[in-house]
């Protein structure tokens, strides 16, 4: 790890909220992490995770963890629960990346893909005199900054391994089919499930099935889509039902939270 005193290896914050761009909340995460660290480099993941939307924001902190690496600190802030008994964490994995957030699923991907003797996590100290309904600007920031700057993650909290994921965040096998749901809808409509390639291995998916619809089709790209839907493995590693140019519920695709069934050959 390198020290606080070297400016130029701090590594970048980015952040993951369901804040949107409509009111003064992202731009404050950026002043609190400059008060405990001036300069530090700050980065927008989204600021635009569905309010509430744990599962969602789960998938976007893991899409964002595969492309930067171990180059940042990432700050997850989608906290319904602010507030209350929920702890603060703060985690890190075999490659470095550390994410802090509050302790309700938000690191169910970058924790639940880690085997346990390669992770580690803290809980982080959650002082009494903040507000109750503001962690991410007086807790989760200045966690993320002290972490950028160069502080051990032993540094910022008290060792813990009893971390929250969520079971919908992970496919169920039942009899040769795979169950989940889906996660996130992209800005171009692309229905991004909970399961991804290594629940589907070395079996052929022969249908995806979700309320009123279905596709036998699965594709390599979203251009082999041609019309209609079909199903593909996108960047981040998840079964995605897409439409080539348009929404996929535009063709009947699954919405938000949609169960989809995966049947295997």
């Amino acid at each position: 790890m390198y020290g606080t005193d070297s400016l130029h290896m701090r590594r970048p914050i980015v952040f993951v909220t369901d804040y949107g761009r409509t009111d003064t909340y992202a731009a404050a995460l950026v002043g609190a992490a400059w008060r405990a660290v001036p300069d530090i480099r700050c980065v927008d993941g989204t600021h635009e995770v569905p309010p509430g939307g744990i599962l969602a924001g789960a998938y976007h902190l893991k899409a964002l963890a595969l492309a930067f690496d171990f180059q940042v600190v990432l700050c997850a802030v989608v906290d319904p629960g602010v507030g209350t008994a929920r702890r603060a964490i703060a985690v890190e994995l075999p490659n470095h990346v550390a994410c802090v957030a509050p302790d309700n699923g938000l690191v169910s991907y970058l924790w639940g893909e880690t085997p346990p003797p390669l992770r580690r996590a803290v809980e982080l100290l959650v002082p009494l005199d903040i507000s109750a309904t503001f962690h991410g600007r007086d807790v989760f920031a200045p966690a993320a900054a002290e972490l950028a700057s160069g502080s051990r993650l032993d540094d910022v909290g008290a060792p813990t391994d009893d971390i929250l994921t969520l079971d919908e965040a992970f496919a169920q096998r039942e009899f040769g089919q795979l169950r989940g749901r889906v996660a996130v809808v992209d800005h171009f409509g692309n229905a991004i499930t909970t399961i991804r390639d290594v629940d589907i291995g070395g079996s052929s998916v022969t249908r995806v099935s979700w309320e009123g619809g279905a596709t036998e089709r699965m594709v390599r790209t979203y251009d082999d889509i041609g019309d209609g839907i079909a199903a593909l493995i996108g960047s981040a590693g998840h079964l995605e039902v897409a439409a080539r140019g348009q929404a996929a519920t535009e063709h009947g695709g699954p919405a938000a939270h949609a169960e989809v069934t995966v049947e295997l050959l």
